[in-house]
Parts: C-alpha cells; structure tokens; sequence
C-alpha cells in the first residue's frame, strides 16, 4: 500500500545517503578523482579506485569499498540506475529541445521560454541536488513532470495551442446553449465544452406540462430529451476533431445521454460522407418519405457566427436509415473510437452528496460497468467514462481533505467494481477521469499532487496497472462555495487566486467560475471575465511559463506530505466500516460531510473565519446581498419549443418494440448500454427512464 511504499522509499534514501557519504570519502583520500570514472552499472569500480589510491590510503581504501559493496546490496538495483541517471535527466531539460514519443509519435518541446528581458525561462526547473539520498527522495516522491509518481503533472509538457480552458454552460433549449457554446470558443484552436442539464434533464425525465417540470424546464441548466436535442446542442463542432472535446455533468441518466451524444456524432460523420460523395438530394428525398405528412425536426432561430450546420442535416433520422449499413457501421465504428470527452456518471457521490440518483445504486452501478465493457469492447480510448467527483462533495460542505480522500476511494471502488466484472485493469484505468472543487484553503495548493501521488503509487504497486493506467487525470472548477452574494465583485479576486492554485498545480483542464454565479445563471458578460481570467494567468503571467513553479517550496512538500497522510487516515476510517459501500448504509459520508459544513458556516457567522465584504470589511452601506433582477432565464417558447420536439418524436416512431428489447437485455443480464445505443436513435429520454426503472429499480435513500 501507499504507506509502505513511503516505508520503503525513505529506507532506501537512508542507504543511498550512506553510499554517497562513503563515496565522497572514497573520493577524497583518492585525490579526488572524478566521479563518473568510479561509478558502474554494477557499483564501484574498484580496480579503478585501487589504481588512484596512494599507498598508505590503500587499507582504507579497500577497507571503505568493502563497506560500500555492503551496503550497495540492500539498494534496489532500479534506484541506482535512476542515480546514475541523475545527471543525464538534468541535461536533457537544458538542451533547447527536448524530446519524448507519445504512442509512436516523436514530440519535440521547446524547454525555455524567453522573457521581455530575454531571460530563458525554463519550462521545467529541476532541483540541484549532488546527494545520491536527495536525489533519490525527490525521485521517488515527486520525479520530473510525465513520470511515477507524477506529483508534478502527468506529462512531460502542457500541450501548445491548447488551454486548459474547459467552460459550463446550459440554459434554455439546446439552440440557446448552442449559442453559448459558440461564443466562449470563438476563435480559440481547441473547442473544449462543458454541459450543464437542467434538472428534468438530470432526472431523467422528458419536458411536460405537469406543474413540477414545466417551470423547470431549461432552467439552471439546458433541456435535453432526446437525439435531436444533442445534434443541435453540439451543431456546428466536429465532435470528431482531434482539437474539440465536450464534458457532460449528468450522472443519473449518464448512459442515455452518452447514447445521444454518440449517435450526434456518428449522425455527424454520415453528413460528412453524405456531402462529400455529392448523395445530399438523395438523402433529402428519402427524409421527405419518412416525414411525409408531418412535421420535421428543426433548429430553431439563427445558427450563431462560428456554426456551419454541421450535424442538422439528419435531424429527425439517423444514418443508418439514408446510408447502406456497411458504409453505416464503418462510420460508426471509426467515429465512436474517435471522439474526445468525459461524461460524470458517478453514481457514489451522487447518493454521498449531490442527490441525482434515479436508479437504484445497484443498478447504477451495473449499467456504468456495461458503459466500460463497451468502450473496451469498441475500442474508445478517448472518452472518459466516468468523471469521478469531489467538487459535489466540497460543495455540499467537506473540507478539501474529505473532498479528496471521499473522492478516491470512489475511484478505488469502481476499480475494484470493474476487476470484479473481468475487466483488464489497463484497459478500463485510462478512461477513468477525476473532476475536483478548487477553494481558497491551504489544502487546495496541493490537491491535484496529493491525488497523482496516492492514485499512481497505488495503481502500479497494489493493481500492477502500466503507465496509462496510473496517471490521474482530472478537472477543476473554482468554487462556488466561495462565492457570496455580498459584493459580488469581489467573487472575481477569489476565483483568480483559485485558478492560480489550479494552473500551478498542473491541472488537465480549468473552469473558472463567473462573478455573478453566487446569485444566478452567468450572463455572456461574466462569462467572458472568468474566462479571461484563466487566460491572463496562462498566457500573461510569466510565472505560469515555468510548467512546475511551486515543486520544491518547503511549505508544498510539507503540505503535500501532510494532506497524503490526512487522506489515507480517513481510507483507514472508511475501511473499518465496511468501505465505501458499507459507510454509505450508515451515511457516514453524508454526515461528515455536514458537519464539516455546520463547522465552516459557524466561524463564518461568528466572523472568527474572515470573508472580505461579507463578515468584515464592509462596504458603507453594509455590504447588503444582491438581488438579481431575474434570475429564470428560459422563455415559454423555448419551454414550448421543447415539448413540441418530443411530441413529434413520440409520433414519428413505435418504440414498443425497442424499449422491450432494452428491459429484457437487462434482465438477461446483457449489456444494456450496447442496446441504448439503439434505443437512443428513437426513444426520449423519459421512456427510456421509465422502462430501466421497471427492471432496475428507483432509487431510495437508506435512512
């Protein structure tokens, strides 16, 4: 376990530190004859070492190596390659360019930056250690960005051309988010998309004009009720492309929406090939047989500037009913193995914390095995499973400690889940994904190295996972939390400093939350200023050119060090009550998390936790909260819109037949998201709900 491993390591830097002790004094009653002549793959190289001794030094000489031979025994081989290593690793990073392969492609890397002063500013800084036991414990502790145990980042440089800029958005219908996609990517290389669903969306049902779903339709959050809706949600991006990547907050009806968003971009790719073969008025006719007599699907109003329609030509059919089905399946295959994205599904944290679950967590659980077993199956190396979650957590009140450690034991449990299934550890662990809150806590300075640490040294050691697998990959939002409705310019200055923690910690990709969301939805205006506040530090910044600026500060190591240990203490409390599955039926989770919550509410209502222009330093007036003018967003036409689609939907195909295929896949204990993929071409979202529920279950909370 991670506790041994550190065990070991500083039992092996002990023996390193000896070694090298006895080498400087080898070096020094040998006239102090260089270094790299002594030193072999093996050891000492003692012939060498005998020649330079003067006679009377040589009994003590020998006497010395004979100690060194000794103790060199109980040194793992591995540890003195990566010793004599040392001083290759530094040279490569001050060579101009250094380079490394990524699955069979040579990269090339700049390593320094030039400052306004012509300073070279390294990419990489390493430490200047000449002790063989300092060099060691950095190794084995912390290492170079893009190697075990990846504290300083999981690749050996940040990508170029591409920021970490990952923006939520959702409101309305699928056309208003569209919009909204449209504009925080205009103009940048890398489309990287965040959703947001409304709450209908994120319990799976379709928009109605029952009281409790129709005010909420759209609101919070964009509505998404069937194929249709994802094709124009994400018109006009090549979900395909290399450079776009889209992000989906849903857990609950996760697979449905995985299905349509699957199928939007196989639909895409058909358009593609339908264009590019000169096939469009033979299609048009066959989508005129199918809609003869009724209303066919539409965008509706403008497509915004940056949308070329890209995926509205098959709304209302799918490929495979214009396309021969070879051509279809070609398509498909290629398509589904090429698209990039992370969709949340995490069923644990939901019941632990945000309270989406619709499905019973047994059933949860099974269908997110079947959604890897497919991705194994066809070979999706690109999309992220499972977005393992502790913003919720910390959102709902834990400390960053609790957020961390909650959240990987999550991890751990669907890694144990999935091994129980049959499923090769190397294949599932590179499409596990990790989504993490960002606060102002000292913790969160070291969030994302504490997470690499624990999640690598375990996976290699415990699981015998290769590289990929090791690597934790993760997401992070600024938090909301930390955000208040009193002086909410303020909100600006706290969600910086959390970017700032975030940047620098290497995280994979960066949401910066908007001034205004204490209070409402973000409008384009605060939008744009959270995004450019990632995009100052990122490119203005000249600290942030450096890709490891806080490694080697004695409060992060210390820090580091003390957050691992925090967090495997509360694995030991979880592990005495069954895991993580068996605290839950105590709601052990939900109740520290609260109290945790009550405990920071009371120092901040008392003042002894200070919060600027809330609790102190107030304004003249008091710094009285703001009310937003409005703050529901979505128009009864949008509303309107939304139901008019399923309605035509619902009259456009007999789903009977589809949805019972579905339930007796699922109770023949097939794999149900291979038969959503089908399903999702014609069933809403709301069927689909209700037909999994007759099968799997609802969800109830154990009280």
């Amino acid at each position: 376990n991670n506790r041994n491993y550190d065990k070991q390591a500083m039992s092996q830097v002990e023996i390193a530190q000896n070694l090298y002790g006895i080498f400087k004094t080898i070096q020094a009653v040998t006239s102090g004859v260089v270094e790299k002549p002594l030193l072999t793959e093996y050891g000492l190289n003692d012939d060498k070492i005998l020649d330079q001794a003067q006679g009377e030094n040589k009994p003590l000489v020998e006497l010395l190596i004979a100690e060194f031979n000794k103790i060199k025994k109980t040194l793992d081989p591995l540890n003195w390659e990566v010793i004599l290593g040392w001083d290759e690793k530094v040279n490569r990073y001050k060579q101009p360019i250094y380079s490394f392969k990524v699955r069979d492609k040579e990269i090339k890397i700049e390593t320094h930056t030039q400052s306004l002063s012509h300073t070279q500013i390294p990419k990489v800084a390493l430490p200047k250690y000449q002790a063989w036991g300092d060099i060691l414990r950095w190794l084995l502790q912390e290492n170079v960005p893009g190697e075990f145990p990846y504290t300083s980042g999981l690749y050996p440089f940040k990508r170029t051309g591409e920021d970490p800029t990952r923006m939520f958005a959702g409101e309305g219908g699928p056309e208003r988010t569209n919009r909204r996609f449209h504009y925080v990517s205009l103009g940048m290389p890398a489309k990287r998309l965040s959703t947001a669903f409304d709450s209908v969306t994120l319990y799976g049902n379709d928009p109605d004009y029952r009281p409790d779903i129709y005010g909420k339709i759209g609101n919070a959050g964009v509505s998404i009720c069937c194929l249709d809706d994802a094709k124009k949600l994400y018109s006009g991006f090549n979900l395909s492309d290399p450079m776009t990547s889209v992000s989906m907050t849903i857990n609950g009806p996760a697979p449905m929406l995985l299905g349509f968003f699957m199928n939007a971009a196989i639909d895409q790719q058909c358009e593609l090939y339908i264009k590019e073969h000169g096939l469009e008025a033979e299609v048009e006719k066959k989508i005129a047989k199918i809609y003869k007599g009724k209303e066919r699907p539409k965008y509706y109003g403008e497509l915004p500037e940056g949308n070329d329609g890209l995926g509205l030509m098959l709304l209302g059919v799918t490929g495979d009913q214009v396309l021969p089905k070879d051509i279809y399946e070609d398509i498909k295959t290629r398509t589904i193995s090429q698209v990039r994205g992370t969709v949340q599904a995490d069923i644990l944290k939901e019941d632990q914390a945000q309270n989406t679950c619709i499905f019973s967590t047994e059933f949860a659980l099974k269908l997110m095995g079947d959604v890897q077993e497919y991705f194994i199956e066809q070979n999706i190396r690109n999309f992220y499973s499972v977005s393992i979650s502790g913003y919720h957590i910390a959102e709902a009140g834990a400390n960053p400690i609790t957020q961390l450690a909650f959240t990987l034991s999550n991890g751990f449990t669907y890694v144990e889940y999935y091994l129980s299934r049959g499923m090769d550890i190397n294949k599932f662990g590179p499409n596990l994904s990790f989504f993490f809150s960002n606060g102002i806590d000292p913790e969160y300075a070291v969030i994302g190295r504490v997470a690499r640490r624990l999640w690598a040294k375990a996976l290699k050691h415990k699981y015998g996972a290769n590289e990929r697998a090791q690597m934790l990959k993760y997401h992070i939002q600024t938090s909301g939390r930390s955000l208040h409705a009193q002086e909410i310019d303020f909100n600006d200055i706290r969600t910086t400093l959390q970017a700032l923690y975030a940047i620098y910690d290497n995280c994979n990709s960066l949401h910066t939350n908007a001034y205004d969301e204490a209070i409402t939805t973000p409008t384009e205006e605060s939008v744009r200023r959270a995004m450019a506040i990632q995009l100052i530090i990122n490119r203005e910044l000249g600290l942030a050119k450096n890709e490891n600026p806080i490694q080697g500060a004695f409060i992060i190591e210390e820090l580091t060090d003390l957050v691992e240990e925090a967090v495997l203490a509360e694995f030991d409390r979880i592990t005495e009550r069954g895991g993580v599955l068996g605290a839950m039926e105590t709601m052990y989770q939900r109740s520290k998390i609260q109290e945790e919550s009550l405990y920071y509410e009371t120092l901040k209502h008392t003042g002894e936790y200070p919060i600027i222009g809330v609790n102190t330093f107030l304004s003249s007036k008091g710094s009285p909260t703001i009310i937003p003018a409005e703050v529901i967003r979505a128009t009864e036409t949008e509303k309107e819109n939304q139901i008019k689609t399923l309605k035509n939907l619902h009259k456009a195909y007999d789903t009977d037949s589809l949805l019972e295929n579905l339930q007796k896949t699922a109770i023949q204990n097939g794999n149900i998201f291979e038969a959503l993929m089908e399903v999702c071409k014609q069933c809403s979202l709301g069927q689909i709900t209700q037909a999994l529920f007759e099968v799997g279950g609802q969800y109830r909370r154990n009280m």
